[in-house]
């Protein structure tokens, strides 16, 4: 790129002058914002909120149209697995066996509100309003419930949305709205994880559509993925994390869900093999041991305590041995074979897997120059006193960097499936790798050396904003083919030049 610069699909060559001021049009006299572009996706990021009022509707049409209580409705859903259409189907079916199954009647009769009730399961003896039931005539106090319901959630699953009345031979249903008349204090905790388990069980119901957020625990978030869009996409949640929108996994774009968990298996696989490959195992207990160093003879770890022989294998006196032992006992054929198949195997995954950890560090250092171009602490010596679309064109470079870094990075388990499966398009995908990583560290090292002494503001501008548009582009491209699974190219046959040569062909092909 040492005459021409990349711009809107074009790349000027020759007049240098003429394509710096066309550059410095488009950045210094344009009030657009300088962005980087990213991968376009459909899926929607759903908060805790918007699942709480998806299904607290989806409760009340039911609720409605069955002519039952909210809690009854709540009830009904989770233990058809928030599936309304059989639920529909059954309870016009046959509403008793339906209202039997999930534990929900009419309340039972209770003692008076000035009788006191002895608890079933303390034996304390409180005033009837103080105590509470699952709507049948067994009656527990506050505190004996909020341990039964504690106990559930800590649990948790479809255990404390299938929760029973604490005698063993009362089917009654616990619903909601007790759960809630517990609620107050240090109580409000309980309340509000009882709220996410629901919320939980929604979103695992519906898991062709939405995909709780993995990347931390207890986020509460979902991506909706709309019907019939296959496109595999990252998504960057709120809470600070990034996790896939079809699988769950960890952000492995561009990818696929196939390729990520294959390079996953790989990953355990290579584990294998380095324990094969670096270890022997105990004669005694049979655990993995590594020698690190020091003579052949070899103690166990606690409990076990047995002392070996590194090379035969045998018992030997910690006291009495030293020096090597001569009889070194020689692996089976069968287990050559797997040592070099394993050797063979862990050498191609840490080729990829060095990669990967190369790009990452490459991306976690061009995000701190981020931070600092942001932040306002740019070092004068490399970009003097820049102005603010200066600024705006050094971020945009550095965005480009990590971005590009994370791309390149996460193609390293297509390139791996690639290699096994097919070997043409695993040399055009290690070309295309190549050529976008060079890219990216000719931007990189052009963000990072900064202005030349002798250079004007808009020139070095106009540079570096042409270079990252280049490498949006080749970024872009080499997405794509990864998404399009590295498709193979073929040949074009030169257009024509001139009317005498189209002539000539359309005849030749009549």
């Amino acid at each position: 790129m040492d005459d021409g610069y990349y711009l809107s699909g074009k790349v000027f060559q020759g007049n240098m002058d003429r394509t710096i001021d066309l550059l410095y049009e488009r950045i210094y006299e344009s009030d657009d914002p300088i962005t980087t572009a990213r991968k376009k996706t459909h899926v929607v990021l759903l908060t805790q909120q918007d699942i709480h009022q998806r299904l607290t509707q989806e409760v009340s049409a039911t609720a409605e149209l069955l002519c039952v209580p909210a809690d009854w409705a709540l009830a009904l859903l989770c233990h058809y697995r928030w599936d309304p259409l059989r639920l529909h189907e059954e309870w016009f079916a046959d509403p008793d066996r339906v209202r039997d199954a999930v534990g929900l009647a009419a309340g039972d009769d209770v003692p008076g509100t000035e009788v006191k009730a002895a608890c079933a399961v303390c034996a304390d003896f409180k005033p009837a309003a103080e105590m509470l039931s699952a709507g049948c005539a067994h009656l527990y106090c506050q505190d004996c419930w909020r341990g039964h319901i504690a106990a559930a959630l800590d649990a948790g699953g479809a255990r404390c949305l299938a929760l029973r009345c604490p005698e063993p031979s009362c089917r009654r249903a616990v619903l909601r709205g007790t759960v809630g008349k517990l609620a107050g204090g240090e109580d409000d905790a309980m309340d509000a994880k009882y709220a996410r388990e629901v919320a939980r069980a929604y979103v695992d119901a519906r898991r062709q559509w939405l995909t709780p957020c993995t990347a931390s625990a207890g986020c509460g978030c979902a991506a909706e993925v709309p019907a019939g869009d296959e496109d595999d996409g990252d998504v960057a949640c709120r809470c600070g994390g990034a996790f896939c929108s079809r699988c769950g996994g960890a952000p492995h774009w561009p990818a696929g869900c196939a390729a990520a968990a294959r390079w996953a298996l790989d990953a355990d696989q290579a584990s294998s093999d380095w324990i094969l490959l670096h270890t022997k195992r105990c004669p005694r207990c049979h655990r993995p041991i590594e020698r690190v160093g020091g003579c052949d003879v070899i103690e166990c770890a606690e409990p076990c305590r047995h002392s070996f022989c590194w090379g035969c294998l045998g018992p030997v006196n910690v006291e009495d041995a030293w020096g090597r032992c001569a009889h070194e006992l020689r692996p089976s054929p069968e287990t050559e074979e797997e040592q070099r198949r394993a050797k063979r195997e862990l050498e191609l995954f840490l080729q990829y897997q060095d990669l990967w950890m190369w790009n990452l560090s490459k991306r976690r250092a061009a995000e701190d120059e981020l931070r600092k171009v942001r932040g306002g602490r740019l070092p004068a010596a490399r970009y003097g006193t820049p102005e603010k679309r200066t600024l705006e064109v050094v971020a945009a470079a550095w965005e480009e960097v990590a971005e590009g870094r994370r791309v390149v990075g996460n193609a390293c388990a297509h390139g791996q499936s690639l290699r096994r499966a097919d070997a043409a398009r695993w040399e055009l995908f290690e070309f295309q790798h190549r050529r976008v990583d060079a890219v990216l560290d000719a931007l990189e090292e052009r963000a990072a050396k900064g202005k030349a002494p002798e250079e004007e503001t808009k020139v070095f501008g106009a540079k570096l904003a042409a270079l990252t548009r280049t490498a949006r582009h080749g970024v872009e491209c080499f997405a794509k083919a990864v998404e399009e699974g590295m498709p193979e190219e073929e040949e074009a046959a030169p257009a024509p030049t001139s009317k005498r040569q189209r002539r000539e062909e359309a005849s030749g092909d009549q």
